[in-house]
């Protein structure tokens, strides 16, 4: 595969300059006053002796671990790792705590206590919340997901998770089964007129009209299930989001990820599935208080490392590790330029269909240009037909300025601004 980097250099590095990534003394374009926090709660267990335990819910936990650890003033990860968890991840599970309510209720007052002390020093929190394992709609129509000991119910995320909280900026990304009635109160039974008045209000203190520092990206926009992919040990949804954090889905080139990006990425990834199991049915809405809200800002100091992909190269491609971990996967444009976030001490390798590059990535802020690797011959194995679905249709639509404008215009939303670069097609 041929990089047409040596004409494009200037303007990849224009872009780096931007960010303060090219140069080891350059100035870092970071978010002034900001503190990152992330909470994740990830469990394979279900309560239902009807419903299959889960099998990749540990490792979208610890995933997420490792790509938020180094961004963070603080990661917690609540999840009992399986054997083949563990030896994929090799020091994750020392860290994590068994996904309990008393172990989330301790992790929440930490962080708030943080992050209260943050505002007081004139910053700004925010917060990750993240979620992957079952979840379940229950009689009277109200969502909950599963913790190790018991549910945890939409009830108990707004009176113990969104309304008590510190943070300026609450992000909630749910990954489960019926996920929008784990946050939304669409669908619930009705009841006597002597309780009515109280339900009415007890409701109204569950809608996230009345928190505009919440934003949330759902798995579900409606009774469904979440799907898991084996060839990459990871779930569907999982898996997109967390290449969309990592970059892929920065269709601008600022180094921030917005709702709208990766709304409109998912969008574009899941679209050529045509196998109604595997296709995504997402719910996501920033925060009122701020709709440009960044879901993800690379440009913040961290100890992330980057891969950049110039201009000019487009088409479908991934990044594993050596462990076989599959960290990011993206159709990308010609037109743009893309950064990716990784994480350091470790090897990579940049996929296409067919073929394979080696790379690593050894400190914080180094940036390995995609232009110069070499490139060798790559054998791809599947099974079953859900996993050739996505194997052959996954990421399957580009995503770029052209996709990303029409979806968002579709979808009657604010664009973020966009920079034209030049036609570099033959």
């Amino acid at each position: 595969m041929h990089f047409p980097y040596r004409f494009l250099a200037s303007r990849c590095a224009l872009l780096l300059l931007g960010w303060g990534l090219a140069l080891p003394g350059a100035a870092w374009a970071a978010s002034p006053g900001k503190t990152t926090y992330a909470l994740i709660v990830a469990n394979n267990a279900s309560l239902d002796p009807k419903q299959a335990a889960l099998r990749y819910a540990d490792d979208d936990g610890a995933r997420y671990y490792e790509f938020f650890a180094p961004q963070a003033q603080e990661t917690v990860l609540l999840s009992v790792l399986d054997e083949e968890t563990q030896g994929r991840h090799p020091g994750v599970a020392s860290r994590a705590r068994p996904p309990t309510r008393s172990a989330l209720l301790e992790a929440l007052r930490q962080l708030n206590t943080r992050m209260a002390a943050d505002k007081a020093a004139g910053l700004t929190p925010v917060l990750y919340f993240i979620f992957t394992g079952h979840g379940q709609r229950g009689a009277a129509g109200e969502g909950s997901v599963n913790l190790l000991d018991g549910p945890f119910s939409r009830t108990d995320l707004y009176k113990h998770v969104i309304a008590p909280s510190t943070a300026g900026f609450l992000h909630l990304i749910v990954d489960a089964c019926d996920s929008y009635f784990f946050v939304n109160s669409r669908g619930t039974l009705p009841v006597g007129p002597a309780l009515g008045a109280t339900v009415t209000q007890h409701l109204a203190s569950r809608e996230l009209e009345r928190y505009p520092h919440v934003g949330v990206v759902l798995s579900t926009s409606k009774a469904q299930e979440s799907h898991e992919w084996s060839a990459i040990s990871s779930g569907v949804f999982s898996h997109q989001v967390r290449s969309a954090l990592a970059g892929a889905a920065d269709v601008n080139a600022d180094g921030r990820v917005e709702y709208s990006e990766l709304m409109a990425f998912i969008a574009s990834a899941s679209q050529g599935v045509e196998d109604v199991r595997g296709r995504l049915d997402i719910f996501a809405r920033p925060p009122l208080l701020d709709r440009s809200a960044p879901l993800s800002d690379l440009a913040q100091k961290s100890g992330l490392g980057y891969l950049l992909i110039p201009e000019g190269v487009g088409g479908r491609m991934w990044v594993e590790d050596t462990r076989g971990v599959r960290l990011a996967e993206f159709h990308k444009e010609r037109e743009r330029a893309l950064v990716l976030g990784l994480p350091v001490g470790r090897g990579y390798y940049l996929r296409i269909p067919g073929q394979e590059a080696r790379f690593t990535l050894q400190r914080g802020r180094e940036v390995v240009d995609a232009g110069a690797l070499t490139w060798t011959a790559l054998s791809v194995a599947s099974r079953g037909a859900l996993e050739d679905a996505f194997r052959d249709h996954l990421f399957g639509v580009a995503f770029g300025p052209r996709f990303y404008s029409g979806y968002v215009a579709s979808a009657g939303m604010a664009p973020v601004p966009l920079y034209p670069g030049p036609d570099l097609s033959p």
